[in-house]
């Protein structure tokens, strides 16, 4: 199913763009015309049962004043896989309980669309004036695929880099948690050549169905990346975050073998494993919002780097060994596998290739 969008508002400053009036139309909504601020003191006013789920309702359409193409934060002290990110749009329909973007509820709890998303197009162009290759994605702030029928962020970006001929330069990500690639398949279609990978978030179903609601369902998203396959786009699969509790090990061994009986190995581009980490300050929002969420089971502790609360080393390590063991199995050689958020002292622990040895294989 997908996500409801109840309300349009476009920034004064673009009354006149054609992508809000469209998608307006489309749902048969009446565009409201509204700053930031007046949006922001109207949903305050109004929030309904739960002001983030009501925000969560509303496209807003406005400028990025800021940069658009910037690497990959990551946290201090671990090791980066080098990865950039476009943010044109920042905000989610779904409302995942782990998600960092609740902290955003006082600011900017709406959806808001980027209408000078072509500034991110010159900024890849500059990038790539003093670089060979540039891998980057959408879906840090947002899912790049749950609302593409809408904003065609696909067809944008893919047309955009086929203009330039920058195909061969640069491998673009799309990270979802939905089955939403009708519009991506007719990108490819139309751009055959286009380097895109389709990265699926996924997890173990009791799991999904309690910390994800408003998501596709495992075997939704398996569906959809089959399609993808079949038409030449790689798929990207992140285990991201793995709970690392003992009464959910068999649990992620199943996802495992479920997920790669499905899935054609040879266009696989990469795997992720990351341990679920978070601040404290996100703690305290998941026992206001989510007080019987699986993710406040199990020990965790501070780092001595960035003060996230994460399992102890001996727990990582038998977790990440066992994703690597069964992951192996459906695979010939080593499979495209990294951590994500772990440090040095982890990955020579576990004796796995480097994420740069992973992504230089799969441009």
């Amino acid at each position: 199913m997908r996500p409801e969008i109840r309300k349009i508002v476009i920034d004064p400053e673009f009354g006149n763009a054609e992508l809000p009036h469209k998608i307006a139309e489309g749902l048969s909504l009446k565009p409201e015309f509204k700053t930031k601020d007046e949006l922001l003191e109207e949903i305050r006013h109004d929030p309904g049962d739960d002001l983030f789920k009501t925000a969560k309702k509303v496209l807003f359409f406005t400028e990025n004043k800021g940069r658009f193409l910037k690497k990959c934060p990551g946290s201090k002290g671990v090791v980066c896989c080098n990865y950039y990110t476009i943010n044109s749009v920042t905000g989610c329909p779904y409302d995942c309980s782990y998600c960092i973007l609740q902290h955003y509820i006082g600011n900017n709890p709406f959806i808001t669309v980027f209408m000078n998303r072509e500034r991110a197009v010159e900024e890849i162009v500059s990038f790539l004036a003093e670089n060979r290759f540039l891998r980057v994605g959408t879906g840090e702030l947002a899912d790049s695929l749950a609302l593409d029928h809408l904003l065609d962020e696909s067809g944008f970006f893919i047309g955009e880099l086929a203009k330039r001929s920058l195909f061969d330069r640069v491998q673009f990500e799309f990270k979802t948690k939905s089955a939403e690639v009708e519009r991506l398949l007719e990108v490819k279609k139309l751009y055959p050549e286009a380097n895109i990978v389709t990265g699926f978030s996924v997890n173990i179903p009791r799991f999904s169905s309690r910390e994800e609601p408003g998501t596709a369902t495992l075997e939704e998203r398996m569906n959809a990346a089959r399609r993808l396959q079949r038409v030449g786009v790689k798929v990207a699969v992140h285990f991201d975050p793995v709970l690392m509790l003992d009464e959910l090990f068999e649990d992620y061994m199943q996802l495992i073998d479920f997920i790669f009986s499905q899935l054609d190995q040879s266009k696989i581009a990469w795997i992720s494993m990351g341990g679920f980490r978070h601040t404290l300050a996100l703690t305290e929002t998941i026992v206001g919002r989510n007080p019987r969420s699986l993710l406040l089971r199990g020990e965790m502790f501070p780092s001595d780097s960035d003060n996230k609360l994460r399992y102890l080393a001996f727990i990582r390590r038998r977790f990440y060994t066992a994703f690597n063991k069964r992951i192996s199995r459906f695979f010939k050689e080593n499979p495209p596998l990294y951590m994500c958020m772990e440090k040095a002292f982890m990955w020579s622990d576990m004796m796995m290739p480097l994420p740069e040895d992973v992504f230089r294989n799969n441009k």
